[in-house]
This record gives C-alpha cells, sequence and structure tokens, in this order.
C-alpha cells in the first residue's frame, strides 16, 4: 500500500469508530477526533522510515521498513497518548499510535517479523532486497490488484469525506478542527 490506501482506510476506521462511540452519548466536546492527526498517523512509519532507511542510511539499514514499522513504535505511542488522555482528555498522541498500528497492519508486517518484533530478534533490522522502491511501487499500483485495489478504496473514502465537507462549507472548519 502507497498512500491513499492508508490515508482513506484509517479514516474510514476511525469514523466507524467515532460513529459507534457517539451511539453512546460521549461528549463530542471534550474527546473528538482529529482526522489531520488520523492522515498524518496513517503514514507516519512511512515518514519516518523512508527517509532513514532509503536515504540517509540506507547503506546501514538496507530497508526501508525500520523503527517506525514495528511494535515497539505503536505500542510506546499509545502508552504515551493513554498518559497524556488520562492527564489531559488529549488524544492526538493516542491516535497516532492507533492509526501507526493500522499501518502496520495494512502493510503486512507480519510477513516480516524481524522487524515487527524488533528488538526481539536483534537490535539489527533484517534488509529487504528492495532495489528501487518508488519504481517497485510504481510498478505494483499499475499491476497488483493487492495494491491498486486498496489504493482506489482510498481515494474514494477520502474523496467522499472531502466532496461532503466542500458540499457542507466546512472545508475551513475541517482545516481548524479536523472534525469530518
Amino acid at each position: 500500500m502507497i498512500f491513499f490506501g492508508h490515508v482513506g482506510i484509517t479514516t474510514a476506521a476511525f469514523k466507524l469508530y467515532e460513529n459507534t462511540i457517539s451511539a453512546k452519548k460521549v461528549d463530542k466536546n471534550k474527546s473528538y477526533i482529529d482526522y489531520r492527526v488520523v492522515a498524518i498517523g496513517s503514514v507516519l512509519p512511512d515518514i519516518i522510515d523512508k527517509p532513514i532507511g532509503a536515504y540517509f542510511f540506507r547503506s546501514t539499514f538496507h530497508n526501508s521498513r525500520i523503527f517506525a514499522h514495528s511494535l515497539v513504535f505503536s505500542i510506546f505511542l499509545i502508552i504515551l497518548g493513554a498518559y497524556f488522555f488520562k492527564r489531559s482528555r488529549n488524544n492526538r498522541i493516542i491516535t497516532l499510535g492507533v492509526c501507526s498500528l493500522i499501518h502496520q497492519i495494512l502493510d503486512s508486517m507480519w510477513l516480516y517479523p524481524g522487524i515487527l518484533f524488533w528488538p526481539a530478534y536483534g537490535l539489527k533490522f533484517p534488509t529487504r532486497p528492495e532495489g528501487n522502491w518508488i519504481a517497485s511501487n510504481v510498478v505494483n499500483l499499475l499491476t497488483n490488484p493487492f495494491v491498486y485495489g486498496p489504493e482506489i478504496l482510498g481515494v474514494i473514502i477520502i474523496g467522499y469525506y472531502f466532496i461532503k465537507l466542500f458540499i457542507n462549507k466546512r472545508v475551513k472548519e475541517f482545516l481548524k478542527t479536523g472534525r469530518l
């Protein structure tokens, strides 16, 4: 999965969750979901790992899925987020943690246990023979239904919410508050 699949599917999962808890009459003003944070969190592992593993330290890691694609990263964010949520009712950090966990699920990280369960198998990350991952992603996007399918679904989901915001004249509100 590249970008739209991560953002769209994660947004849909959070919207489903939000609709479920609002049915229980949770005070939306005290703890609502900031979908700007969801968008960032859904691609956070790639934002962190791609530059580190594929560019800056390519000769060290030989892998563009490293620290932020591990469970340690997501669990750390979730625990830190739970602490801040308990203190201030701010759910942004826990949202980042859950989004990064969803990212790992969408990336099928269970196929790479040396990365997912790092550092349980040692401190060194396994190398992945990626070659040029950008070219590889483009080829997969054009030929692999397990890549282009979620991307198309993500575009549809993002498009739906964007059109809904536009029709309801709430784009500025979304940019200020992150509410869908």
